[in-house]
């Protein structure tokens, strides 16, 4: 028989053991087993945001980032070698190897110590983001990252060897220039309704431009294997179509010959609707077709039925606008010419055209001015980005494609970093007589998410609160100026009252051609026309715009406002859209006479 109080001592101590092993099994882990807090990270790919990322409290004040989640930043694929503890990020026929609660980093062949650790937490690999932005990552991954620890902002942009593709319109010709950063291979063929540029061992994101000028409807481009592919989808069948490469940058040109010429005065309506825009950029960046609008969707190219081969120019290229082409620029006077049937003529060296007697025209004077200067800097982005920079950036691009139109003599208020008073930079437009005056900036708001294409004309109302505060914020350099004497204020209220008058007008008409131009180029956005009293605006003698290309404090806009590619984009939408104001005035003109 049991001891009733030895039964009694066994159950305490069972009871004993039962808590204690209860509070062992719910008590704290170490440190390293517990999920990491978490920090929302502003991830941002060629200038689109992708939400969802987050980076992981390591210690107080250092973050990590899951090897799962940026495996899906950076398009890899994972393997997890339990036996090495070792994880690996597959980029196609390349591979970086990670060891687990170690700082050794395989890239390749090449062993590579980090200043940090990888660290296991219940069974998730969590890296610096020193990983990332390391040279040896970007090769691998063909991508350049930054990595902006105090507003937790990952950048990340793809690396490809073409750089932009932009088209030009006249009524005879639509021009569509390629630059490349790198000479490389290609071909031309025509398709059904469509004409399309093979680049081989070319790299570009999937995008498209929406054109509608009467003769292309819009231009796709992507990668497709070892070849980039650009599909220009026409509205009218072409007269002819010429390519040429082009060098000092390298260039691929197609000019195609409209079998009918269009009309520029038109206000074609370019603007993608605002929703729209949206869902049919992100489904070209993500590569789903099923969800591009089908008046974007690429035209089958099927066979195609005659190549179009390419002139090449072996001659110092270097005096040749970026912008322009014509035949002009053939210097050694030989291209190949395709017919509406595709029959390939051959290439013979051209005549020398009969020179004529031109009437004498004067040129149209633009002033550019780059917004804010010196010690104004203007906006600056999350990232660091300065206004002033972007703002000459963008007129220097304008600059170099007016340059390359004779009917344009240009001016640029500031050609470097430097201030100047917001009343002289009219008055420089002023003395010289100029015929515009397009002022370039960028926007901000206190709320990160605002974002999209403005331009603005001079009025006394401000269209909206929004409006009225882009003009204060834009006046607020005035503080840097010190106050106007009575004589001047005088002055500049006189010639307020003479621009609302005479040019108000033709500004908001300038403004409707710019603001259509840039909906099918940038591709954010487009906040409308509006008007505002903008300081700089007062007093010039002439139709006056101010240019807001996108919001620097916007992170993913602020991406894209430092890339060339927007920046060539925000320049053609300006210099298309007064190449069609200037066509709506001459028409008008013409009718009075």
């Amino acid at each position: 028989m049991y001891n009733l109080n030895d039964m009694k001592k066994k159950t305490v101590k069972l009871f004993f053991i039962f808590l204690l092993s209860f509070f062992v099994s719910y008590a704290p882990a170490d440190e390293p087993a517990k999920t990491p807090e978490t920090r929302p990270v502003n991830v941002i790919i060629d200038g689109e945001y992708l939400p969802g990322v987050s980076a992981y409290a390591i210690t107080e004040s250092t973050y990590f980032l899951s090897i799962r989640e940026a495996a899906e930043i950076y398009n890899a694929v994972l393997e997890w070698k339990p036996v090495s503890s070792v994880v690996s990020m597959h980029f196609g026929n390349k591979k970086i190897d990670i060891k687990t609660d170690s700082n050794t980093v395989i890239f390749g062949k090449t062993v590579k110590k980090m200043t940090l650790p990888s660290r296991l937490i219940k069974g998730e690999l969590y890296v610096s983001p020193e990983l990332f932005v390391s040279p040896e990552f970007s090769d691998i991954s063909e991508t350049d990252s930054t990595w902006n620890g105090r507003a937790f902002i990952l950048n990340v942009l793809r690396r490809s060897n073409i750089e932009s593709v932009r088209y030009f319109t006249t009524p005879q010709s639509t021009q569509i220039i390629t630059q490349l950063s790198e000479p490389l291979s290609y071909s031309v063929s025509k398709s059904t309704g469509a004409i399309v540029l093979n680049i081989h061992r070319g790299k570009i994101q999937r995008d498209f431009i929406y054109a509608n000028n009467g003769a292309v409807r819009d231009i796709l481009f992507d990668t497709d294997g070892k070849s980039a592919i650009i599909t220009v989808n026409l509205q009218q069948s072409p007269k002819l179509v010429k390519s040429l490469r082009l060098k000092n940058p390298d260039r691929i040109a197609i000019d195609i010959e409209h079998s009918k010429e269009i009309d520029l005065s038109y206000l074609a309506e370019t603007t993608i609707p605002e929703t729209e825009a949206a869902e049919t950029a992100s489904a070209f960046s993500s590569g789903d077709a099923a969800n591009i609008p089908e008046k974007y969707a690429q035209t089958q190219i099927g066979e195609t039925i005659a190549p179009i081969e390419a002139g090449e120019d072996n001659s110092d290229l270097s005096k040749i606008p970026v912008a322009k082409f014509d035949e002009k620029t053939i210097i050694d006077d030989s291209y190949t010419i395709v017919d509406d049937t595709a029959t390939i003529a051959e290439v013979l060296p051209a005549k020398a055209p009969e020179k004529k007697k031109k009437e004498f025209k004067r040129k149209r004077i633009i002033v550019i001015d780059a917004g804010h200067g010196g010690e104004d800097p203007g906006a600056v982005g999350p990232n660091g980005t300065k206004e002033k920079d972007i703002n000459l950036a963008i007129a220097y691009e304008l600059k170099k494609i007016f340059d390359a139109d004779d009917e344009y003599e240009i001016l640029l208020t500031r050609k470097d970093d430097s201030f100047i008073p917001l009343a002289e930079r009219t008055n420089i437009a002023n003395e010289y007589s100029a015929d515009l005056f397009v002022s370039i900036h960028c926007n901000s708001n206190f709320n990160r998410g605002t974002s999209g294409f403005e331009i603005y004309f001079l009025s006394e109302q401000a269209t909206d609160s929004e409006a009225a505060a882009t003009a204060t914020l834009e006046n607020s350099v005035l503080e840097l100026e010190g106050k106007p004497t009575k004589k001047r204020a005088l002055l500049q209220e006189m010639l307020w009252s003479m621009m609302l008058n005479e040019y108000m007008n033709d500004s908001s008409e300038l403004c409707s051609f710019i603001s259509g131009e840039a909906s099918g180029r940038l591709k954010i956005a487009n906040r409308g026309v509006k008007q505002a009293s903008f300081y700089v605006l007062r007093g010039s003698q002439m139709p006056s715009v101010l240019v807001e290309a996108a919001f620097l404090s916007n992170y993913a806009e602020e991406s894209r406002l430092n890339t060339g590619r927007f920046q060539s984009a925000t320049a053609d939408s300006v210099y298309e859209g007064i190449k069609k104001f200037y066509a709506r005035k001459d028409k008008k003109e013409t009718v009075k006479k």
